[in-house]
């Protein structure tokens, strides 16, 4: 009976003597008193400053990359005060997320950080909370004929592509998008959707870009006259083309209509002739009346026309 109670008081005594110590080092991992998170941002430091508010407090505004000191077991907010702003270079910065650990954190502009048990601040802890911006530059499309002409008029839209990503667009200036590398894949004009000649490359890695894009379109020309071969002004002209698509133009004062056509070949053309002739036309009605008074002028000098007398004997 006194071993077992010897031996029950020397594991009662190491117990006391052990639990401390694995107490210890399990807090050791984290953080006992004052726990440190650092906040970054993916935006260069050359190109502007993002700036966060604590705890809904404008009187704690700071900018980014910034350690905070928070006080062990407690929870904070952060939120970004400029969402979009310009930088020096031409880019435009817009924001997108909250991320930790590669992970998504949350999309919206205030995050709340985790209970404070840890540090967060390198790679051991999962590193910092990044305040991400997507950045972008601005880029211009002009469009070309497949003869090299300027090209009137535009698409009606065209898909711009990068890795894993496309944006279809119908504005073709002043725009932005993201700092990449992109290609012009598709176009559609006139109704017909492959009317791209061939991708065209578009660089927005490190700057605002410009690309002539070519589109098969080429030129055709309609030409109405009258039936003496006089053009005519006003002319409704509609074109029907191999695509189904169809156009209505009106014919100028040389009786033509001239614009780069469809990229297929053009099926039916309709008149409907409802404008002036450029040049003077007689009408058959006009003609047929100055014949018929010349005739009968020539008849009447006949029968007026008296034959001389005979001759006197």
């Amino acid at each position: 009976m006194k071993k077992t109670a010897r031996a029950s008081l020397l594991v009662l005594a190491l117990s006391i003597m052990i639990v401390p110590l694995f107490l210890v080092n399990v807090h050791a991992s984290g953080c006992i008193t004052s726990c440190r998170l650092t906040a970054d941002t993916t935006v260069p430091a050359a190109d502007g400053a993002v700036y966060v508010e604590l705890d809904n407090n404008t009187g704690s505004v700071f900018s980014l990359p910034h350690t905070f000191s928070f006080v062990n077991n407690t929870r904070h907010t952060l939120t970004v005060m400029n969402t979009t702003f310009s930088a020096p270079s031409g880019a435009r910065y817009v924001w997108n997320e909250w991320v930790h650990s590669s992970l998504q954190w949350t999309p919206t502009l205030m995050m709340q950080t985790p209970i404070m048990l840890f540090n967060y601040t390198g790679p051991s802890d999962g590193g910092p909370f990044t305040a991400k911006f997507d950045k972008q530059f601005q880029y211009t499309l002009t469009f070309k004929d497949a003869a090299g002409q300027p090209l009137v008029p535009s698409p009606t839209s065209v898909v711009l592509s990068s890795a894993g990503s496309s944006v279809t667009t119908s504005t073709y200036s002043g725009q932005w998008l993201a700092a990449t590398s992109w290609t012009v894949t598709s176009a559609t004009w006139e109704g017909y959707q492959g009317a791209l000649l061939a991708p065209v490359a578009l660089d927005l890695a490190s700057g605002s870009a410009s690309a002539v894009v070519g589109v098969s379109a080429y030129p055709a020309s309609v030409k109405v006259v009258d039936k003496l071969n006089n053009p005519i002004q006003g002319a409704s002209v509609t074109i029907t083309f191999a695509n189904a698509t169809t156009r209505t133009f009106t014919t100028d004062s040389q009786g033509t209509w001239s614009e780069d056509a469809s990229v297929s070949s053009v099926s039916t053309v309709t008149l409907s002739v409802g404008g002036t002739s450029s040049a003077p036309v007689v009408s058959a009605i006009v003609l047929l009346t100055i014949f018929g008074v010349a005739l009968f002028l020539i008849l009447l000098a006949i029968k007026v026309r008296k034959p001389p007398p005979p001759p006197n004997i």
